[in-house]
């Protein structure tokens, strides 16, 4: 093809200029532009690129988690909480991709606002509101789960204040929810069954609705992160206090947190600066979803090269080997991990005398180890003796200190 030669006019706009679809009844002419063409275009690509990296990530992890989590662990209900919205999220963003190819993307219809009854408009409908649904449970297992956590965070606290943290968590997410919970209801009302009879007042009301959801979620994920990140910086701090300067999985856990509250702060806030329906906001429970478990999985692939550190100071009560911050006494006398409230670390298991060492009650000074030997003598007190001595540990032993434990495995 011979190459053309065009003469430019710098005051033509190529992109905004109009052409004419026939309307339905072949008849009727329709102004369409350039401009209309490359928006559906824009939001097309923008949304498949989103839904598909989700949909990468989460079934990734998802198998991760599962290939990497113990058998024991799997029955935890942080854990069971974190892996459905991971699935959930893969099959919301598997339905969002399969309507980009449904009549809701197709450019006649979309441009002529022209929707007829037709089992291809019935079935882009119902894969719609199913991804619609499924948005909602979504966020009810993310919230379940955060309020779930910050009952185990707050489990070293006083009965009150743990109570009176856990209600507002509570209050906080069932807010964040049934916001959610009525965007979903427009939306499927108003934007999928309703979209040939919506009106404009009734669009702008799903708008008002949208931004609401998407400042209260942030502000939901803020407060939420918040009392991690607290909890956790004054659990580093007593680390610190006892000699434990290592990188540990709860410095780990740390630094997700302050990620799992802003990365999705990012995201919400972008997609104040984008076009209608690039669906960037639909990143950030996603985010929240994968940094939950992620966060536990990398401490506790960094539990296998914890070392115990001995404390100083005489009137530090030492890390104990196996302790938790279940105050019962069932938690403080057993080995098993199932009953503890820890999900980033094994039993400590010495195996070169088959000797188990377990917590001490409070101030008790009795050792329950099968042996005594002459390192496993208290210093500084009795409380002192709960402290295997560096030389004791096997190569690769997981001892790790319990005073925080949160997040599944």
């Amino acid at each position: 093809m011979s190459h053309l030669t065009w003469l430019t006019d710098t005051t033509f706009d190529a992109y905004n200029q109009t052409f004419v679809l026939a309307g339905p009844d072949g008849t009727t002419a329709y102004p369409a532009s350039v401009a209309d063409i490359l928006t559906l275009n824009t939001l097309c690509i923008s949304q498949s690129i989103i839904f598909g990296v989700q949909v990468g990530v989460t079934g990734l992890l998802a198998v991760i988690l599962m290939l990497m989590t113990k058998r024991d662990k799997r029955q935890s209900a942080v854990f069971l909480l974190n892996a459905a919205s991971l699935l959930a999220i893969f099959i919301r963003n598997v339905l969002a991709c399969i309507a980009l190819n449904s009549l809701f993307y197709n450019f006649y219809n979309w441009e002529l606002h022209y929707y007829p009854v037709s089992a291809a408009l019935t079935r882009a409908m119902d894969i719609n509101a199913t991804a619609e649904v499924l948005g909602i449970i979504i966020n009810a297992l993310i919230y379940s789960s955060l309020v779930l956590q910050i009952r185990i965070v707050c489990c070293t606290l006083t009965h009150t204040a743990k109570i009176g943290i856990v209600v507002v968590s509570a209050i906080v997410g069932f807010t964040a929810l049934t916001i959610r919970f009525a965007l979903a209801v427009l939306n499927i009302e108003y934007n999928i069954f309703g979209i040939d009879s919506t009106t404009a007042q009734q669009f702008q009301l799903l708008g008002h609705v949208a931004k609401a959801n998407n400042v209260i979620t942030v502000v939901a994920i803020a407060f939420f992160s918040a009392i991690f990140v607290v909890k956790l910086a004054f659990a580093i701090h007593l680390r610190r206090k006892l000699n434990m300067k290592q990188f540990g999985p709860m410095q780990i856990i740390f630094v997700m947190g302050c990620q799992t509250m802003f990365v999705p702060l990012i995201f919400a806030v972008v997609s104040y600066y984008t076009i209608l329906g690039i669906q960037i906001n639909s990143l950030v429970p996603t985010v929240v979803a994968i940094f939950l478990p992620l966060s536990g999985m990398w401490a506790s692939a960094q539990t296998a090269n914890e070392k115990l550190v001995r404390s100083e100071s005489r009137f530090h009560r030492a890390v104990p080997v196996g302790a938790t911050d279940l105050s019962s006494a069932k938690a403080y006398g057993s080995t098993k991990t199932s009953d503890t409230a820890d999900t980033l670390i094994d039993d400590d298991l010495d195996e070169d005398d088959n000797t188990t060492t377990t917590t001490y009650h409070h101030g008790s000074g009795r050792s329950r180890t099968a042996a005594m030997r002459s390192e496993d003598t208290p210093r500084g007190g009795v409380e002192m003796g709960m402290v295997e001595g560096p030389q004791r540990l096997k190569t690769g032993a997981v001892v790790v200190d319990r005073t925080y434990s949160v997040r599944s495995d």
